[in-house]
């Protein structure tokens, strides 16, 4: 199940950031939206995926 999530939050990324919207969809919070719509924000992931995505956009 969490590797699904992950690939998930990973396309996103990926898509964000072949599109040069990446550093918008984050500093909205749109990224944070979107994990929570993916793993929903009482999944007991749901602060570690928000850690990942930081992570992800350090890579930028």
């Amino acid at each position: 199940m969490t590797h699904k999530i992950l690939d998930k939050i990973d396309r996103m990324v990926m898509e964000k950031r072949s599109r040069g919207e990446l550093d918008a969809w984050l500093a909205t919070g749109a990224g944070k939206r979107y994990c929570q719509r993916v793993a929903g924000k009482g999944h007991p992931l749901y602060p570690a995926l928000l850690l990942y995505l930081e992570r992800l956009q350090g890579h930028n």
